[in-house]
């Protein structure tokens, strides 16, 4: 049998001479093909055409190996249906030779010409330096230091990889992240913080049509084992307070009498101090600003007044300190360490859940001694969560570190039971 060879067509098997005259036929009987099927099984080209059934083009071409691929281009207009079943061919021939970033491109600008949206298509850094500029903006600073160090780590842990579209991070580039913090020592409580980051970001990726899922929530990150915070006594107070100098004393007055955080302890102003009521209303930057109340303590009410009229109700009560940064050697934080330790106070360092150990005393643990004392006064849990902000009881519970005597006297309530 004598084979002409015609320009174009591609056979997807070989002639051989044994094979009969009706080659083709058989293949079409024995497969039902349609005579439609069997013209575009030797089409050489792209096309478009339209099956009984769907108002929507469907597109034929073949890939780089000359596989015939049959898809809907989801559109009625021929036209653009065309152009679509073009590009996709073109991306199917070299589909061996491109890259994802490539194949993103090119797919963002055939959603252009046909009408419809561009593909946002930024790399993995890009994304997650906007996402981190974003929480700097509505999250309080040491937040936004902690979540800015996660992503650094995150991204020098990807290397070349960050540079390449957001989609292309997949579970397991978070997984090793995540075993190689863990080989560096690090507490499961910091492992969980790094992977809550994460997945907090990706989250926010979704929302925005970026990802289609989370590679975060595929991995399963470590139990907290959290290091219980320390307390400090009414006695341990006053000599923090005589170590003290300048504003430090009434940023330790203001934090044990309102059981403020750090950050909004610093950054409150005359404004929210409203003496003829006897009130002192801040906003909590961790919680997106909601403003918290609290009546005055005689002793803070005192020291309010002794400094009041000194400055505008727009300045800050401490502009020293609404300068300073929290975290850092030269920190508030680490400035009061210095000054527990100058008083001879225990910061209570214990071996956290990695190779670093804790203070279990810190300036937080100013809002602890807060929650506590009010405890050990007797005073009903629903007060003290509305003093101290607390939405969540499990949340306040830990919060609340009751002394041995508060125990003993409400043991003692028992009614005695009489022998027989």
């Amino acid at each position: 049998m004598k084979l002409e060879r015609v320009m174009g067509i591609e056979p997807t098997s070989r002639f051989r001479p044994s094979d009969p005259p009706f080659y083709w036929g058989k293949v079409h009987n024995n497969t039902s093909l349609t005579s439609k099927t069997l013209a575009l099984l030797l089409a050489p080209m792209a096309s478009v055409h339209k099956r009984s059934r769907s108002r929507y083009f469907q597109a034929a071409f073949r890939d780089h190996q000359g596989r015939l691929i049959m898809r809907s281009t989801k559109v009625t207009d021929r036209a653009k249906a065309l152009t679509i079943t073009l590009e996709w061919e073109r991306l199917a021939k070299n589909a061996d030779e491109l890259v994802e970033a490539q194949v993103l491109k090119v797919i963002s600008g055939l959603m252009e010409r046909v009408g419809s949206e561009a593909i946002r298509t930024p790399s993995t850094r890009d994304f997650l330096h906007e996402w981190i500029r974003g929480k700097e903006l509505h999250r309080s600073e040491s937040t936004a230091i902690r979540y800015r160090s996660v992503v650094e780590k995150f991204l020098k842990h990807l290397g070349r990889k960050a540079t390449r579209p957001l989609t292309s991070v997949a579970p397991k580039d978070v997984q090793s992240f995540l075993e190689l913090r863990l080989e560096e020592g690090c507490a499961p409580s910091t492992l969980s913080v790094d992977g809550k980051a994460l997945r907090g970001a990706f989250n926010h990726a979704m929302k925005q049509g970026l990802l289609p899922n989370n590679p975060a929530d595929a991995v399963e990150l470590p139990a907290r084992n959290s290091v219980k915070r320390g307390t400090f006594t009414p006695a341990e107070i006053g000599i923090l307070l005589e170590t003290a100098q300048g504003e430090w004393k009434d940023l330790i007055l203001i934090a044990y009498y309102t059981g403020a955080r750090l950050s909004d302890c610093t950054r409150m102003k005359w404004a929210d101090v409203d003496l003829a009521a006897g009130t002192l209303t801040y906003a909590v930057k961790k919680k997106g600003g909601v403003e918290q109340q609290i009546p005055l303590h005689e002793l803070l009410e005192a020291r309010l007044m002794s400094l009041a009229g000194q400055d505008e109700p727009t300045e800050f009560i401490m502009p020293g300190m609404a300068q300073k940064g929290q975290g850092g050697r030269h920190g508030l934080s680490e400035g009061f360490k210095r000054i527990m330790r100058k008083a001879g106070l225990d910061l209570q360092i214990v071996q956290g859940g990695g190779r670093r150990k804790l203070a279990r005393r810190t300036f937080h643990s100013l809002r602890h001694s807060f929650t506590s004392a009010l405890a050990n006064a007797g005073v009903p849990e629903e007060l003290r969560m509305k003093l101290t902000g607390h939405s969540s009881k499990n949340v306040h519970r830990g919060y609340t570190h009751l002394e041995l005597e508060t125990l003993r006297q409400a043991i003692g309530r028992i009614p005695s039971v009489n022998e027989s």
